[in-house]
């Protein structure tokens, strides 16, 4: 009798799970090196055949205009370069970029994926210009030409969130603004997927709109939840009002639980990452079934679809962020089977019948299954998910190659295929295999090794002091690698005298306690904030109080040792997580700083 994909997904666990034992890093070098061919061979075709269109046609080897065309594949693919250690590549495909963008152009785009395409591709290879061996703009990272056309493309979709309830068109034209009569229906995602990209444009040139933007529309979305806490995938951005109530984790909705987490994460928000948690609670609740996730009624979380989702396969990421492991093993170990009964996983998969959907049978080169890979392996050391990672290469490798890139399966049933190539292989698929089959990669660094950047402001006379590439790296959704070092080295600006900063301190806690308690003295906190007086009711954790560290020649340890007295009328004390460990020094130089383990970096070793 012939095993249905689910059934027989544990004898498949078992046979990975038995070699294990074995010592498999010369084949994990030899795959990690197939990953990087498979990236040269796309990315050349495109180069040759395609640029400057927007994406190659792998079977007729041509380009064509698909998102605007402005070489999206080749600004989606910068930081790919960087990250697979094409440096002389990356330097030319920067010059490429910085000679022939223009975004001046009458062109209806996509507000959504020209934010995760091009925003946070140029982004990404901005802040990633030291790592790539190129010579620093002046400024770097406040600035820099990549950058400027970062907040050029950013600028062009802000009029989108001109809306009564700031929730974003889904359209809108990069010289015009919103087109007239533009339909008031936005998808989920493409309302709350900008803030990790909007957010670091604010803290890089100090410009508040794009982060404002952004957090406006995440906080319409999360208080339009329903009553048992789900969302729906569809919603007018005029009344606020949901149009499409089915409530899922995959297309149109997956990456807003993305940014909620991700972006909590990026700027120390946890207002974000409790409010992921009660929708990931509620979702866990109502749509999780065998550890496969379906549609359902948002208002009752009634199953109204029973199909899963190639795109699903991302959420064990953000499990395994969470630290939910054996749940997200559950989901990845399912998704394994329909891979290993198909080849690839179909856009949509009946759990009732146990078939493709019909209509839904391609499989366009998607990242989420192995993006989810490299997490779990990160997490757990496990040689079985590499395994899993090997089938997905070779069978992108033997049934979508072509003599100039790879094509997307229109169907995976029959293997046949389609002629196009989406830049989202070049920058997430082969990005992801590279870096699941890679040891001691510094995309996977913690933060103990990394430049010290003391930089002057031309404003104030007084310094940043950041370590641009240290505290490691969060991927977007287009797994464009954002630096969190970064966040400290432009703005908010040295706001505190230096005579102040003796009374900042970290109070390290009891670490048999699951909170830690960080205080700011009232006076330290007007010089930040820029407020004359703050009550205690108003007193917010906000992302400029939580940089703390000793700087007073007269303390020689970085923790508070002084005992607490809580809700103080004279200071502020924030609730932290014990896994809070970020420093940022406001005002001073680095070698001013007694205490040099504050930043938890040290110089190069060379």
């Amino acid at each position: 009798m012939r095993l249905s994909p689910v059934s027989h997904v544990a004898s498949l666990i078992f046979i990975l799970a038995t070699t294990t034992c074995l010592d498999h890093a010369p084949e994990n070098r030899e795959y990690r090196e197939k990953a990087r061919e498979m990236f040269d061979h796309a990315f050349q075709g495109y180069m040759k055949h395609a640029y400057p269109e927007d994406e190659l046609r792998p079977i007729s080897c041509k380009g064509h205009s698909t998102w605007g065309n402005f070489s999206l594949t080749l600004i989606d693919s910068l930081d790919t370069l960087v990250v697979l250690g094409k440096h002389r590549e990356f330097k030319e495909s920067v010059q490429l970029v910085l000679q022939h963008s223009n975004f001046s152009i009458d062109k209806n785009v996509s507000v959504f994926e020209t934010n995760i395409r091009v925003v946070g591709g140029l982004l990404s290879a901005h802040l990633l210009m030291e790592r790539g061996g190129m010579e620093l703009p002046k400024g770097w990272p406040c600035a820099g030409p990549l950058l400027d056309l970062a907040v050029d493309v950013a600028s062009r979709l802000l009029p989108a969130f001109n809306t009564p309830t700031g929730l974003p068109y889904g359209t809108t034209n990069l010289l015009y603004g919103v087109p007239k009569g533009e339909t008031t229906v936005t998808g989920t995602a493409g309302c709350g997927t900008f803030l990790m990209e909007f957010g670091m444009i604010s803290r890089l040139t100090g410009d508040p709109s794009y982060e404002h933007a952004a957090r406006r529309a995440l906080r319409a979305l999360f208080n339009s939840r329903s009553k048992v806490d789900l969302v729906g995938n569809h919603i007018d951005i005029s009344r606020g009002e949901w149009v499409f109530r089915e409530a899922g984790i995959g297309g149109n909705v997956d990456s807003y639980y993305e940014y909620l987490l991700k972006g909590g994460l990026l700027f120390e928000d946890f207002n974000l990452i409790t409010q992921f948690k009660v929708l990931y609670k509620s979702v866990v609740k109502n749509l999780q079934h065998d550890f496969w996730y379906i549609w359902g009624n948002m208002n009752s979380g009634n199953p109204t679809l029973p199909s899963v989702s190639t795109l699903d396969a991302f959420w064990p990421s953000l499990q395994i962020l969470i630290g939910d492991i054996t749940s997200a093993g559950r989901t990845l170990s399912n998704f394994y089977s329909l891979i290993s009964h198909f080849g690839f996983t179909p856009e949509l998969f009946s759990l009732l019948s146990g078939q493709v959907n019909p209509g839904s049978e391609i499989y366009p080169l998607r990242p989420e299954f192995v993006e989810s890979l490299v997490y779990m392996y990160q997490a757990t050391g496990d040689q079985m998910w590499r395994n899993m990672g090997k089938q997905v290469l070779d069978s992108i490798e033997f049934s979508t190659k072509t003599t100039c890139g790879y094509a997307s399966v229109s169907n995976v049933v029959t293997h046949q295929l389609e002629d196009k190539m989406e830049s989202f292989f070049l920058s997430e698929t082969t990005k992801y295999l590279y870096l699941l089959f890679s040891d001691d990669h510094w995309i996977f660094d913690k933060g103990v090794w990394g430049n010290i950047s003391v930089t002057p402001d031309p404003e104030t006379g007084e310094y940043r002091t950041c370590a641009p590439n240290s505290f490691g790296y969060l991927f977007t959704t287009e797994a464009h690698p954002l630096p969190a070092g970064v966040l400290g080295c432009c703005y908010p600006r040295q706001l505190a005298p230096d005579h102040l900063l003796d009374t900042l301190y970290r109070n390290k806690g009891d670490e048999s306690e699951s909170q830690s308690f960080f205080s700011i003295p009232n006076k330290i906190l007007e010089y930040m904030s820029g407020k004359k007086a703050v009550r205690e009711e108003e007193a917010r954790c906000g992302a400029g109080e939580r940089f703390l560290a000793v700087t007073g020649a007269s303390r020689q340890s970085a923790w508070w040792e002084e005992p607490l007295t809580r809700y103080h009328p004279n200071r502020h004390y924030c609730s932290l997580p014990e896994w809070y460990s970020r420093y940022q020094i406001y005002g001073v130089e680095w070698t001013k700083i007694p205490s040099r383990k504050a930043f938890r970096v040290a110089k190069n070793k060379a």
